[in-house]
Protein backbone atom coordinates (compact mmCIF):
# COMPACT_ATOMS: atom_id res chain seq x y z
CA UNK A 1 0.00 0.00 0.00
CA UNK A 2 3.41 2.29 1.18
CA UNK A 3 4.77 2.10 -2.55
CA UNK A 4 1.80 2.69 -4.42
CA UNK A 5 1.56 5.56 -2.77
CA UNK A 6 4.76 6.75 -3.45
CA UNK A 7 4.30 5.94 -7.18
CA UNK A 8 1.23 7.93 -6.90
CA UNK A 9 3.05 10.99 -5.28
CA UNK A 10 5.90 10.83 -7.74
CA UNK A 11 3.74 10.97 -10.79
CA UNK A 12 1.41 13.53 -9.73
CA UNK A 13 4.76 15.61 -9.14
CA UNK A 14 6.05 14.50 -12.35
CA UNK A 15 3.10 15.59 -14.09
CA UNK A 16 2.94 19.03 -12.05
CA UNK A 17 6.65 19.58 -13.28
CA UNK A 18 5.73 18.87 -17.44
CA UNK A 19 2.76 20.85 -17.46
CA UNK A 20 4.58 23.79 -15.59
CA UNK A 21 7.58 23.24 -18.27
CA UNK A 22 5.27 23.34 -21.08
CA UNK A 23 2.53 26.17 -19.55
CA UNK A 24 6.21 28.45 -20.01
CA UNK A 25 7.31 27.32 -22.97
CA UNK A 26 4.25 27.86 -24.56
CA UNK A 27 3.97 31.56 -23.07
CA UNK A 28 7.41 32.32 -24.48
CA UNK A 29 6.30 31.21 -27.71
CA UNK A 30 3.55 33.65 -27.70
CA UNK A 31 5.50 36.45 -26.70
CA UNK A 32 8.53 35.68 -28.69
CA UNK A 33 5.84 35.63 -31.98
CA UNK A 34 5.11 39.80 -30.91
CA UNK A 35 8.85 40.28 -32.16
CA UNK A 36 10.89 39.92 -34.77
CA UNK A 37 13.82 37.30 -33.80
CA UNK A 38 16.59 39.14 -34.33
CA UNK A 39 15.19 42.03 -32.14
CA UNK A 40 15.21 39.92 -28.85
CA UNK A 41 18.47 40.02 -27.03
CA UNK A 42 17.95 38.85 -23.79
CA UNK A 43 15.06 37.38 -21.64
CA UNK A 44 14.05 35.92 -18.74
CA UNK A 45 11.59 34.19 -16.78
CA UNK A 46 10.33 34.10 -12.89
CA UNK A 47 10.43 38.07 -12.95
CA UNK A 48 8.36 39.52 -10.41
CA UNK A 49 6.73 42.92 -10.64
CA UNK A 50 5.54 45.34 -8.06
CA UNK A 51 4.46 47.51 -10.55
CA UNK A 52 4.67 51.45 -11.55
CA UNK A 53 4.06 54.24 -8.62
CA UNK A 54 1.74 56.29 -10.90
CA UNK A 55 -0.87 53.50 -10.63
CA UNK A 56 -2.65 53.84 -7.21
CA UNK A 57 -2.86 51.17 -4.29
CA UNK A 58 -0.46 48.09 -3.28
CA UNK A 59 2.40 47.12 -4.43
CA UNK A 60 1.67 44.16 -7.38
CA UNK A 61 2.85 40.36 -7.21
CA UNK A 62 3.06 39.56 -10.72
CA UNK A 63 5.22 36.91 -12.10
CA UNK A 64 6.36 37.08 -15.64
CA UNK A 65 8.69 37.23 -18.54
CA UNK A 66 10.94 40.17 -19.12
CA UNK A 67 12.59 40.80 -22.63
CA UNK A 68 15.25 43.06 -23.52
CA UNK A 69 14.77 44.23 -27.13
CA UNK A 70 17.09 46.23 -29.20
CA UNK A 71 14.77 49.11 -28.81
CA UNK A 72 13.46 48.19 -25.25
CA UNK A 73 11.95 46.89 -21.92
CA UNK A 74 9.10 44.72 -22.31
CA UNK A 75 7.40 43.13 -19.16
CA UNK A 76 4.29 40.90 -19.84
CA UNK A 77 2.87 38.92 -16.49
CA UNK A 78 2.20 34.98 -17.20
CA UNK A 79 -1.61 35.15 -15.33
CA UNK A 80 -2.74 38.68 -15.21
CA UNK A 81 -1.39 39.57 -18.06
CA UNK A 82 -0.12 42.93 -17.19
CA UNK A 83 2.24 44.83 -19.43
CA UNK A 84 4.91 47.25 -19.20
CA UNK A 85 7.21 48.65 -21.87
CA UNK A 86 10.22 51.03 -21.59
CA UNK A 87 10.89 52.39 -24.88
CA UNK A 88 14.69 53.68 -25.84
CA UNK A 89 15.66 56.71 -24.54
CA UNK A 90 12.87 56.80 -22.08
CA UNK A 91 14.87 55.22 -19.25
CA UNK A 92 16.95 57.95 -17.27
CA UNK A 93 18.30 55.92 -13.71
CA UNK A 94 18.34 51.97 -12.58
CA UNK A 95 17.99 51.87 -8.94
CA UNK A 96 19.10 48.64 -6.40
CA UNK A 97 16.43 49.27 -3.82
CA UNK A 98 14.34 47.30 -0.95
CA UNK A 99 10.50 49.50 -1.23
CA UNK A 100 8.29 50.56 -3.71
CA UNK A 101 5.62 52.68 -3.63
CA UNK A 102 6.22 53.07 0.19
CA UNK A 103 6.19 49.32 1.32
CA UNK A 104 9.27 47.02 1.57
CA UNK A 105 9.47 44.63 -0.89
CA UNK A 106 10.22 40.94 -0.59
CA UNK A 107 14.04 41.34 -1.61
CA UNK A 108 16.14 43.48 -2.87
CA UNK A 109 14.88 44.39 -6.66
CA UNK A 110 15.68 46.56 -9.36
CA UNK A 111 13.86 50.31 -10.06
CA UNK A 112 13.70 51.80 -13.03
CA UNK A 113 13.02 55.36 -13.68
CA UNK A 114 11.68 55.90 -17.30
CA UNK A 115 9.14 59.12 -19.08
CA UNK A 116 5.64 57.19 -19.26
CA UNK A 117 3.30 57.51 -22.04
CA UNK A 118 2.23 60.90 -20.29
CA UNK A 119 5.62 62.73 -20.26
CA UNK A 120 5.93 62.24 -16.71
CA UNK A 121 8.74 60.20 -14.65
CA UNK A 122 7.29 57.44 -13.14
CA UNK A 123 9.20 54.14 -11.53
CA UNK A 124 8.50 50.61 -11.88
CA UNK A 125 10.21 47.77 -9.73
CA UNK A 126 11.30 44.09 -10.32
CA UNK A 127 13.16 41.57 -8.91
CA UNK A 128 14.47 39.59 -11.60
CA UNK A 129 17.20 36.68 -11.13
CA UNK A 130 20.95 37.73 -12.47
CA UNK A 131 20.40 41.73 -12.08
CA UNK A 132 24.16 42.42 -12.73
CA UNK A 133 24.10 40.46 -15.97
CA UNK A 134 20.04 42.79 -16.78
CA UNK A 135 21.94 46.13 -15.70
CA UNK A 136 25.14 46.00 -17.52
CA UNK A 137 22.90 44.47 -20.49
CA UNK A 138 20.45 47.61 -20.59
CA UNK A 139 23.60 50.12 -19.65
CA UNK A 140 25.10 48.88 -23.37
CA UNK A 141 21.97 48.65 -25.30
CA UNK A 142 19.22 51.35 -24.34
CA UNK A 143 21.80 53.96 -22.61
CA UNK A 144 23.92 54.22 -25.59
CA UNK A 145 23.87 57.85 -26.51
CA UNK A 146 23.54 58.86 -22.76
CA UNK A 147 24.52 57.98 -19.56
CA UNK A 148 21.95 56.27 -17.20
CA UNK A 149 22.75 56.83 -13.62
CA UNK A 150 22.84 53.18 -11.51
CA UNK A 151 22.53 54.07 -7.47
CA UNK A 152 21.13 52.70 -4.40
CA UNK A 153 18.13 53.60 -2.32
CA UNK A 154 17.77 51.41 0.61
CA UNK A 155 15.76 51.34 3.85
CA UNK A 156 16.73 48.39 5.10
CA UNK A 157 20.62 47.40 5.62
Amino acid sequence: MKSSFYLIFAALFLASMVFYNWFKQNSLRKEFKKFDKNDILMYTYGVYYYGVESEKGKILNSQGLMILLKNGLYYKGSLDKRQLFIPEGKLYSIVVTDFHKGELTYKECLAFYFENEKGEVDRAAFSIPHPKDWVDRIREVLAKDKNIIIHEELLEK
